[in-house]
């Protein structure tokens, strides 16, 4: 075994104390926005439950059956949750800056690190709300996911792609004097139309699949629900395609980030 260099032993340092940080962004981020008393924790896992159990619901109610023979409750509670990966990292993007402000005049604690330890947060709660969904599914209706990986892959890709653009957001928030903010949550539920929460692409005329398939989201959904209900439906994806888009907004996103912190209000 080769001898541990000085190299290793402070990059070994280095690492452990950028995960030190992270968790304890984490952690703040838990007690800030959830408290430590009453649900704490859990309504982390149970908020966007609640909320893919009533689409869900309405689902039902207006639908009882939709193309394919898909379980339409499994449908929408699982759409509406993993699409929570997205809703949830973009959405308090704007916010990030001012929430953190105490914390960023410390030379470890960056917007970066803020970013990251938010992704993983919200990442990590709705993978979390989707396995005890798959399970509650799977025990009443007796349907289990394809495959419990492709599952997780998809969801992992989604908070990738939610981190760009909420990167994005954010840097732009610090130069749209509040238009950016005002507008982020109206233009995240009018996605909801458009992002593939609510259907298939092969539901849709066959002249508007190629539209539809140019945004990198739909992909990600059309990957995840072949995980969940397996080969039996015609899915429509390019991971390739995807990843292209994950990683051109992540660099963007790490360079207009860069770009606005002398902007920053802190």
């Amino acid at each position: 075994m080769p001898p541990t260099t000085l190299e290793d032993r402070s990059f070994t340092r280095a690492l452990r104390v950028q995960l030190g940080v992270l968790g304890a962004l984490m952690m703040r981020d838990l007690h800030t926005r959830y408290g430590r008393r009453n649900l704490g924790f859990l309504w982390l896992f149970v908020e966007p439950a609640i909320l893919g159990l009533l689409v869900g619901t309405m689902r039902v109610l207006r639908d009882r059956v939709i193309p394919g023979g898909i379980n339409v409750i499994a449908f929408a509670v699982i759409g509406y949750i993993i699409y929570y990966v997205f809703r949830g990292i973009v959405g308090r993007a704007p916010s990030a800056a001012e929430q953190n402000e105490p914390l960023l005049w410390h030379a470890r604690v960056t917007l970066e690190d803020v970013m990251i330890s938010r992704t993983l947060l919200e990442t990590a709660a709705v993978m979390l709300a989707t396995v005890v969904f798959l399970v509650a599914i799977g025990l009443y209706f007796d349907e289990w996911p394809t495959s419990w990986v492709q599952m997780g892959v998809g969801i992992v890709m989604m908070g990738l792609l939610a981190h760009g653009v909420a990167m994005i957001v954010l840097a732009l928030t610090q130069f749209g004097q509040g238009v950016v903010e005002r507008i982020t949550h109206p233009l995240l539920y009018i996605s909801i139309v458009f992002t593939g929460v609510f259907y298939m692409v092969w539901w849709m005329p066959y002249k508007f699949q190629a539209i539809t398939l140019l945004l990198p989201i739909i992909h990600i959904f059309e990957f995840v629900r072949e995980g969940q209900f397996g080969p039996g439906q015609p899915y429509h994806y390019n991971l390739g395609y995807v990843w292209v888009w994950i990683i051109a907004l992540n660099v963007y996103g790490g360079f207009a980030l860069r770009r606005a912190k002398p902007h920053l209000e802190v």
